[in-house]
């Protein structure tokens, strides 16, 4: 791949004999992190070691022209690419973890929109992702001269105060090239209700739409409940709580007994729940796979080859309830997912301890994360959601 960002965007891919035009979906521009400095401490300690490890040592010179390794390649780069932007669009772009090309096109091709996007950065992307990088068509609408209603008729919006504020909600890490059009689609739905529950909001991230999007977790949520969502940097990547409703919810139907929650009015509220029901699930679980013999077999293979010692899959409903009870959480209840073929399981032991759920939503889709969590429904690492994240793209590249 080529791929230019300043002055002309412009992005080819070998293919054959030759080179054609295409549309990076992945993340060009990422936060810039300069490389670790080591602590005075931590060289004094080196300088130590090295007194006595020395024979391991090459010289100055040769770590210097020592090759660089893929990782330090690619990092190299990105930052390349990065700083080859005016700084000023680097920095809109930047929150947005895919289909960032568009925008970038957009920008450099109407330096009008600059302005309109570092005001509203998601009415600008999805502006960017329904325009598709038309550099001709982006050129003759002069957006940025627009005012913000008139553009959300692209959007097929109504033209409102209101859904203007609505988009300024929006947290940028939220939004998507996958989940734009479903947003816009939420935004005019809440419009069309005579109180929208976003309006009381003061932000709105992935959460808080994941739950909006889904029927019943919709109705189980309180405006409280969406508020403390809202809040929850967590929760601007990828949704976490609308799993922790919809298990409960089912959990709770498919045990029968006990009293039913329907609406949860907080999130303290929701986990205390959520534990309960999952500790009597996993009871019946395990009754259930003791008396009806369940085997390794009822499981499909796994649909990606783990890493021994590092992401193993879990290929038998009695190693999910051990996952389940060890973590602390329902994953026991997905054994029927799993065993249709859309859902699958891995225990994550590297670089730190959790539980990864694979998931599509067609039989012809990609395998994506679905919920990575550590015990209890903690949040992993920052680190660790990279290398499971790069673990999955190496194997989609390779199919």
């Amino acid at each position: 791949m080529r791929i230019t960002g300043s002055p002309v965007p412009r992005s080819v891919m070998r293919r054959g004999g030759g080179w054609e035009a295409f549309t990076p979906e992945f993340r060009l521009i990422h936060p810039y992190r300069p490389a670790r400095t080591a602590t005075p401490a931590a060289k004094a300690r080196r300088a130590a070691n090295q007194l006595v490890f020395d024979f391991f040592d090459d010289s100055a010179s040769r770590r210097r022209d020592a090759p660089l390794t893929p990782a330090q390649q690619r990092k190299r780069a990105f930052d390349q690419f990065r700083f080859s932007l005016p700084q000023s669009i680097a920095r809109i772009v930047e929150p947005f973890r895919t289909h960032q090309w568009p925008l970038l096109v957009m920008l450099q091709h109407d330096p009008t929109t600059i302005e309109l996007a570092e005001g509203n950065p998601a009415l600008a992307f999805a502006l960017a992702q329904k325009l598709k990088g038309d550099s001709a068509l982006i050129a003759s609408l002069r957006c940025g001269t627009m005012r913000q209603r008139d553009l959300l008729e692209v959007l097929d919006l109504p033209n409102s105060a209101a859904a203007v504020n609505l988009f300024r909600k929006i947290d940028p890490h939220s939004l998507n090239g996958d989940n734009w059009p479903a947003v816009v689609g939420l935004i005019r739905g809440e419009l069309a209700e005579p109180k929208s529950r976003l309006h009381h909001l003061t932000s709105i991230n992935a959460g808080v739409v994941e739950i909006l999007l889904d029927p019943r977790a919709s109705r189980a949520a309180t405006p409280q409940l969406l508020e403390e969502v809202a809040k929850d940097r967590a929760e601007n990547h990828r949704g976490r709580v609308v799993h922790m409703i919809t298990s409960t919810l089912r959990m709770q139907d498919e045990l029968r007994t006990g009293d039913r929650t329907e609406r949860f009015q907080s999130l303290a509220r929701l986990q205390t729940v959520h534990d309960e029901v999952a500790e009597s699930y996993r009871r019946r679980v395990r009754q259930l796979i003791e008396a009806n013999g369940y085997g390794p077999g009822c499981f499909m293979p796994p649909p990606l080859p783990g890493i021994a010692g590092q992401i193993e899959p879990i290929t038998s409903p009695s190693d999910l309830v051990d996952e389940g009870e060890y973590q602390g959480n329902c994953v026991a209840s997905y054994a029927n997912r799993v065993r249709e073929g859309d859902t699958y399981i891995y225990r994550v032991l590297h670089p730190e301890r959790a539980t990864l759920s694979l998931a599509r939503r067609s039989p012809f889709s990609d395998w994506q994360i679905d919920e990575l969590e550590c015990r209890f429904n903690t949040d992993v690492a920052e680190e660790t959601e990279e290398f499971v994240q790069a673990w999955l793209e190496r194997h989609r590249s390779l199919v």
